[in-house]
Parts: C-alpha cells; structure tokens; sequence
C-alpha cells in the first residue's frame, strides 16, 4: 500500500479521534466554567497539570521507546520487550502515585489551594497506574500500525467519561464531588477498552507480565526519551503551573479556556505525527534518509493546511468565542490570540522533535526542551506578575516561536530535511486570503450578539477557505490522500495495493 494513503487513512481516524478528545476536553472546560466556576475549573486545571507530568515521570520514557523497539523487532523478541516496558512503567507508576498522595499537601499549599485541591489532587494520583498501563498498552498497539484502539480509549472514552461523570456528580452532591469522583472510574473504563486490542496484537498475557525482566536495552533509549518527554510537558503546562504559583486557581480558571482553546490546534499535529512516528523509525533503521525527507514535507504541509483555517477563527473571532464559557472569560481574548499562533506554531513544526526522537536525535531534542523551559520559567516569572494572564500567553508564544526556529534549523542542517517552502503556498495564500475578508466583515459582525457573530464568522471562513484551495488546485497526491480518509472511499483501498 502507498505510504501516503496509509498515513492518511490512519491519521483520518486518529484526527477524528483527537478532534473528538479535545472536543470533549473543551466540553469539559465549558462545563465545569458554567456549572462549577472559574476557581473550580482553575483547580481542575493545576490538578491535571501536576498529575500528567506525574504520569510522564511514571511512563520512563517507554512509551516513545516502545514505538521504536516494537517497530524493529518479530515474534518472542517483541513480546519480551514489551511486557518489560508495561511491568516496569506500572511499578514506577505506583511510586509516583504514592508520593503525589503523601505530598499532596505541600503541593496543594504552593500552588495557593486548600482542601479541595488537595482532595482533588489525592484522587487524580490513585489513577496514574491505571492511566500509565493504558498508555503503554496504547503504544504497543500502535506499534503495530493500528491507531484506532489507543485513540478509542484515550480520546474518545476516557474524556467523554470525564465530563459525564462531572456532570452526574455535581448533579447529585455539587461541586466538590464533581472534581474529586471522575479521575479512577475514568482510567478502569479507559484501560478495560484497549485491554483485549493489547492482547490481541502483542500477545501478551499476564504470565509475560509476572515474569517479565527489565530490558537495559530499551532503558537506555528510554530514558533520554523520558527527558524529553518530560520537558515537553512541563513546557505544555507550565503557564497554568506559574500562573497557579503566582497568582490564584481563580485566575488559572480565566486563563484554562483560553489554553485549553488553542489547543484544539493541536489535535490535528498529533493525529498525523501518532502514525508517522513508526514509519519515522522505520525509515531510519533501514538508513532510508529520503523517505524521512518525504514523511516530514508531507506531513507537515498536511498539518498547515488543516489547522490554519481554525487557527484564524480564533486569531481573529477571540471575544466571541471565549464568551462561549460566559461574561468574564473575555478578558482572556488577548490571551487566546497569542495561544492560537503559539499552537499554529507547534503543529506546524512539532514533527521536527518527532523525526529527531525517531532518528537517534533524542539528546539534541532533550537540549531544545531543556532550553526552551528554563527560558519559559524566566519569562513567566517576568512577564505574569507585571501583565498577568496576557503575560504567561506572551512568554509561551515567544519560547514556542524560538523552538520552532531551532528545530526547523537542526533539521536542515542535521538530517538535510527542510520545509518545501514551494508546496505550502496554496495553504498559506488561502489564510491570507480568508484572514483579509473575516477582518473586512468584522464591523458586520459587532452589530451581532456573540455567538451569532461567532457563528456566521466561522460559516464564511469554512466557506471560504476550503473553496480557495480547491481554486489553487490539489496534487494528485493530495487528493488521493484525502479520498483515502472519507469513509465510503475506502473499498478503494484494495487497489492501492504493491
């Protein structure tokens, strides 16, 4: 089958997969902002920032490690090596799970929390095992090219059990349950799902798992990995963490839409990259340096052309989608406009750290995230007690903005891969395009309530943009890959085959 069609099939249901996490996620924030409050949903929001680091620190690293081990090795090799990631990733889970619990008070106080933080907080730790387990489970399938298990259990059931569960418990027993009861019931409901796919593609029991050993081999691919990893999500969260730190949950709770908003972005660039890393590895274990170049060209235009048309909606529309979550979540608009480019950004030229972790360039990836979250730190500190929310927004663009730069020239001086510059005209063209005539209808657009404004704003652009693509021309390329997506195209697929 064509690498291009099998890219894109997977990444049609990992992007409906994702589009639906983070819908769900955004449901969840607009939920909890009208039913529970800013201050709840900022307590949400440290809550979830301290537990997903915890799980990244739990995941050792094996999660990305798995990608590549399972992609080079068959049969009982395979199996070993994976029933090593899952009994050592859950062993180290149940440590992290336990000092969260134990510490959940220091932390709680440091982040300008009380009880309710920290009871919150105690609940979220005791489901990181079970979360770690579905995660490296989720990898191991898709090691196997098979993205639809994973993103089934991780973006679809788990986040829509989350915000059912909030809501069935502030039904009956108000705020405080409506934080505190949904982390574990979420986690069993995830890993119940993905745990037949796991058996089913790695066949891996629970004897496999009893006396499976550690493997040093994958650790010390692992860990470095786990760097990464690791200062990438500190980097994702840490404007809601500094924000926590210095100033109130209640401030968090203003600013978590306008992230968690942004970040609809990002669905698209993890949709794409969730597939393409494998292919990445594999590439790059048979020393196939052009079929790397032509991974990162076309996924990356792919993901410019899909996340420019939101990214202008909410660039341009920013007060009328924030009131969404009610009246004084607008002062976060100059936030959200700053969050949208930064996430632009991200997905435009996040595959880079993928291909370099891929590639055998984890510990330049681990300088870029090193860097680029001391330099975070120093800018939040600076920026977030003189200007505030708009402060923390402004330091995360500008470190997003340099990352980018970086790894856009360590790409190309490294692995001799650059941005086909020629390709992505259409897409960019487009937006301008489309930006121009959403600015020109904005005076039209005062004159209506928010979310009619909001409404018709993004109607025209939808109309406008996919129309002026369409004018530019596809690729035939192109446009194999998108009749691969759509569902009732997909009987074609037996005539792809090599």
């Amino acid at each position: 089958m064509k690498q291009e069609v099998t890219i894109a099939r997977q990444a049609g249901i990992s992007m409906a997969g994702f589009a639906f996490g983070q819908l769900a996620r955004f449901g969840y924030s607009l939920a909890a902002a009208r039913l529970l409050g800013a201050e709840a949903l900022g307590i949400y929001a440290l809550v979830v920032s301290v537990v997903q680091v915890g799980e990244v620190v739990a995941a050792l690293g094996l999660d990305a490690a798995l990608l590549r081990f399972a992609s080079l090795h068959e049969g009982e090799e395979r199996r070993r090596a994976v029933a090593s990631a899952l009994r050592t990733g859950v062993i180290s889970a149940l440590v992290v799970s336990a000092l969260l619990i134990i510490f959940s008070g220091r932390i709680a106080s440091a982040l300008h929390g009380g009880a309710l933080l920290r009871l919150t907080l105690c609940s979220a730790a005791a489901a990181i095992p079970v979360s770690v387990a579905t995660l490296l489970a989720g990898h191991a399938v898709q090691a196997s090219m098979r993205l639809a298990p994973k993103v089934l259990a991780t973006q679809v059931l788990a986040p829509t059990a989350l915000l059912l569960l909030m809501i069935g418990a502030w039904s009956f027993s108000g705020v405080e349950a409506a934080l505190v009861v949904p982390f574990v019931p979420t986690a069993l409901l995830a890993f119940a799902w993905i745990l037949p796919a796991f058996g089913k593609a790695t066949g891996v029991g629970p004897g496999d798992l009893l006396h499976a050993r550690r493997d040093l081999g994958m650790m010390r691919v692992a860990l470095p990995l786990l760097a990464v990893s690791l200062f990438g999500m500190f980097s994702h969260w840490i404007d809601i963490m500094m924000l926590g730190l210095l100033t109130d949950p209640k401030t968090v709770g203003l600013y978590h839409p306008a992230a968690r908003t942004a970040g609809l972005l990002r669905s698209v660039f993890l949709a794409f990259s969730g597939i393409a890393a494998p292919m990445i590895a594999a590439c790059h274990a048979r020393g196939d340096q052009a079929g790397i170049r032509k991974l990162y060209e076309l996924v990356s235009r792919w993901v410019l052309t899909i996340a420019l048309l939101p990214a202008l909606v909410l660039a341009l529309l920013p007060k009328e989608v924030l009131s969404i979550f009610g009246a004084g979540f607008t002062e976060s608009s100059t936030a959200l406009v700053l969050l949208a480019a930064s996430a632009l950004l991200q997905a435009w030229f996040g595959l880079g750290s993928t291909v370099l972790a891929m590639a055998g360039g984890e510990r330049l990836s681990l300088v870029n995230q090193s860097v680029a979250l001391f330099l975070q730190v120093g800018l939040h500190l600076l920026l977030i007690p003189r200007y505030g929310l708009d402060g923390a927004a402004l330091s995360t663009f500008a470190v997003t903005l340099l990352l980018s730069a970086a790894r856009a020239a360590e790409m190309r001086l490294l692995l001799g891969i650059g941005m086909a510059w020629s390709k992505i005209w259409k897409p960019l063209l487009a937006a301008a395009v489309t930006g121009s005539a959403l600015l020109g209808a904005r005076s039209l657009l005062a004159a209506l309530p928010p979310l009619p404004a909001l409404a018709a704003g993004a109607a025209g652009a939808s109309l406008i943009y996919p129309m002026l693509i369409w004018m530019f021309r596809l690729q035939r390329e192109e446009l194999e890959v998108i009749f691969s997506i759509i569902p009732f195209r997909n009987h074609q697929s037996t005539n792809d085959a090599t």
